[in-house]
């Protein structure tokens, strides 16, 4: 199936691939760029004296405001390398997010978690409310799922909640564009196998 808003054929699987980190692979080395520059111009406007200026306030400002600004963007474009190496190294079974299948669904690893075994399923929606927001993307899905299941997995991704377990499946990166559509009939695939699924949105700044 076609999707017309970028005339690609609609997926129908969420597997994890380089081109889904390279948009953020490239914001991350943009940020350290300006990093090296500023981090080191704020430190020697701290560590010299400045000509005369009118206030102590203006002469703070001018002295702190690259220094901060290069250990921010320093500090988010490691963040942004790290998080999407880890992102692209992903390969093989550690590269399936989410494949629904007829007798359930498949997550990282590999593991096959059927439909009887799935209790409820919560969707969220990540909202970025930063005034400067350095790495997200909104054109990217960030949503995830956390599927709880009536007993634990034996995979390390397995978490607890109120005595409750559940794996947490991660879709950030993906297009929205492209994979929107897959996301709403995921969810309407559990329904229709009389999971219930409920909403709820959390903030996110990275």
């Amino acid at each position: 199936m076609n999707n017309p808003k970028t005339g690609k054929l609609q997926p129908e699987e969420f597997v994890n691939s380089l081109s889904q980190h390279l948009p953020r692979m490239q914001k991350s080395g943009s940020l350290l760029v300006l990093a090296a520059v500023l981090l080191p111009l704020g430190l020697y406007l701290i560590l010299n004296d400045l000509p005369d200026i009118s206030s102590r306030r203006a002469q703070i400002i001018v002295q702190w405001i690259p220094t901060v600004m290069g250990a921010l963007t320093l500090v988010y474009g490691c963040i942004g390398m790290i998080t999407a190496a880890a992102g692209i190294s992903r390969k093989g079974k550690e590269a399936i997010d989410l494949k629904v299948q007829p007798s359930g669904i498949t997550v990282r690893g590999g593991h096959k978690i059927p439909w009887e075994s799935i209790v409820s399923v919560t969707s969220i929606q990540y909202e970025n409310n930063s005034k400067v927001q350095l790495l997200w993307d909104r054109a990217d899905l960030n949503r995830s799922l956390d599927v709880y299941v009536d007993k634990a997995l034996d995979t390390r991704r397995n978490k607890t909640k109120d005595g409750r377990s559940h794996i947490r499946i991660d879709l950030l990166r993906y297009p929205a564009v492209d994979y929107m559509r897959l996301y709403e009939a995921t969810l309407e695939q559990f329904a229709r196998q009389g999971i219930s699924v409920e909403d709820r949105k959390a903030l996110k700044q990275t």
